[in-house]
């Protein structure tokens, strides 16, 4: 190994990289034996090692102490007022602290030299280089000038001058909102309001004129809360701030508009979806907050309960067939089809969704957007995508007739399809699709299941306490006060903390019913296709409502009985 750069060594000895996997990469290891950036691209690239592994050698190299992650460092604000952002995570490096004649720096490349040098003329001291690995540093980084950033209420705070309320008409977006160090008290503002919101993981943002001021909301876990109030007299500018982003017609204030911006936030790529509303005391303005960094989630992590999952996960490796996902808005119904085609080999198989919008972008789908004012509708794109031999076929809506119709041809030609409707359950799913004009006969021949869902908040898993619940509750929920005895089971709820914001929630999961199409169900549905037959039928095959996985999902200590009673009927 003397030929090769000494970190190799190090790696065989202290760290257990096998030689074996090394003969391979010989011819390159010789061409980086004084390159450890493209040395640790090989390694990496090859599945030699890991990245931390990788840096923990370097560090033993170079002498220097090597640290998993800075959660624990505090920031010192001084550090992100002199280094630009972008500085740093170009560089990517990040002072820590100051303790006498030394500063120590947070480093992925130990041969950093010009900002290091840089950092010890400005604070005239010795520098000190801690190495980790790079999304250590880029986390640091983030959490810095995130936390050294002007809270909304600071903003809100520098709105004090009557020269900032002019509109403003030209506007370059910054590379990573956190980087806008623009003195625009506007910009700022709404800057501090998307990042908040991000930091919340809120999924949208609310702007509501009143007639003395206006109101800010973030939708966080499905509920409303209120995030700040800012002067009326700037509302008009804040609205065309917001319009700019996503470009939309300043002038036109007497018309909804919608449109979309991506911005970065503290790292994180999010795609803004804004739409703007004339009430009778200004524009109103929401934005819709998705995060594209955010991984496809897959079946397992949707919550779905074991007799729920077996039988849905038959239906999505069916050979063909409709398979419909149903529930109001907001019930998390496009994030479970994304887990269903997740399931489903791309490779293997030609895999095309029809979406409105197209909310998130993934690789190895063809995903189709419509544009109904180029006349691509549903109906319309399904037409066409059928002509490019689709073995699985994403609907992301069937709103009407037309484009129930081809999904019906779509699975009798032997196409596997998975769309929404908007009904409350399962078996009024049916009755709906019967409505549209689609034969009862066509129905039972093409539809596999039905899935109802709804999203119940989960409880802070920080605050969580256990009580006994009162005799009405288990009456209420159909809970056999003896049984319930028997089992030895507590309900739970959150008492409220710091980390979910008071509410004794945090976060969402899943309640579901599913509804399998059997030779009995079938037969319903041709003698008498009501929801309320269809229904019975269905209770008679055991199926577990909505109410019912609910109920299981409060024993299991998920959530409360609020949230179910809210949520579901009986």
């Amino acid at each position: 190994m003397d030929n090769y750069h000494p970190v190799v060594e190090i790696l065989v000895e202290r760290y257990g990289t096998s030689p074996d996997t090394l003969e391979p990469l010989h011819e390159q290891m010789l061409a980086y034996r004084e390159n450890t950036d493209g040395l640790k691209e090989v390694f990496l690239k090859h599945k030699v090692t890991s990245e931390a592994v990788f840096q923990q050698a370097l560090a033993s190299y170079y002498e220097l102490e090597y640290r998993e992650n800075f959660n624990d460092s505090p920031v010192v604000r001084e550090f992100t007022q002199f280094i630009p952002i972008r500085y740093a995570k170009k560089n990517i490096f990040f002072p820590l602290k100051k303790e006498r004649n030394t500063l120590e720096v947070a480093i992925e490349n130990p041969a950093l030299s010009q900002p290091l040098d840089d950092l010890a003329r400005h604070f005239k001291c010795h520098i000190q280089p801690i190495l980790s690995h790079k999304q250590a540093v880029l986390d640091l980084i983030n959490r810095a000038y995130d936390e050294s950033s002007a809270t909304t209420e600071e903003a809100v705070d520098q709105l004090d001058s009557e020269e900032t309320f002019e509109n403003i008409l030209a506007v370059e977006e910054p590379e990573d909102l956190l980087d806008a160090t623009d003195e625009e008290p506007i910009k700022r503002l709404v800057n501090s309001l998307l990042w908040q919101a991000a930091k919340e993981e809120a999924s949208d943002v609310h702007i509501d004129p009143t007639p003395r001021d206006s109101v800010v909301r973030y939708r966080i876990d499905g509920v409303l809360q209120q995030a700040t109030v800012f002067p009326r007299l700037v509302h008009v500018t804040v609205v065309n701030r917001v319009k700019v982003m996503s470009r939309l017609d300043i002038a036109q204030k007497g018309l909804p508009q919608d449109g979309r911006s991506m911005v970065l936030i503290a790292g994180r790529k999010i795609d803004i979806r804004v739409s703007t509303a004339p009430t009778v005391h200004g524009e109103k303005i929401v934005m819709r907050l998705l995060y594209q960094d955010e991984k496809l989630m897959h079946l397992r992590q949707l919550g779905l309960a074991e007799y729920i999952l077996n039988p849905y996960d038959n239906m999505v490796h069916s050979s063909g067939g409709i398979i419909l996902v149903t529930g109001p808005t907001g019930s998390g119904k496009t994030t479970t089809l994304y887990a269903s085609l997740a399931e489903i080999d791309n490779e293997a198989h030609n895999v095309i969704t029809i979406e409105d919008p197209v909310e998130y972008k993934l690789a190895g789908y063809s995903q189709i957007e419509i544009k109904p004012k180029l006349g691509l509708n549903f109906a319309n794109a399904l037409r066409s995508v059928l002509r490019q031999d689709p073995d699985v076929i994403m609907v992301g809506e069937m709103r009407d007739s037309e484009t129930a119709q081809i999904a019906i041809q779509s699975a009798l030609t032997g196409h596997l399809v998975f769309s929404t409707v908007h009904t409350n359950s399962a078996p009024a799913t049916i009755t709906r699709l019967i409505d549209m004009g689609i034969e009862p006969f066509l129905v039972t021949s093409t539809i596999i299941g039905v899935l109802a869902q709804r999203l119940v908040r989960r409880i802070c898993p920080e605050c969580k306490i256990s009580y006994e619940p009162h005799p009405e509750q288990l009456r209420e929920l159909r809970i056999n006060a003896q049984s319930f005895r028997k089992m030895g089971k507590k309900f739970c709820r959150g008492e409220g903390c710091d980390k979910c914001r008071n509410t004794g929630y945090r976060g969402r999961i899943g309640i579901h019913e599913l509804l399998v199409m059997s030779e009995e169900i079938k037969k319903t549905i041709l003698e008498n296709s009501d929801d309320a037959s269809i229904k019975k039928q269905c209770l008679k095959e055991n199926m577990i409502t909505l109410r019912r996985d609910g109920v299981n999902k409060i024993l299991y200590g998920l959530t409360t009985v609020e949230e179910i009673l809210s949520i579901t009927s009986a």
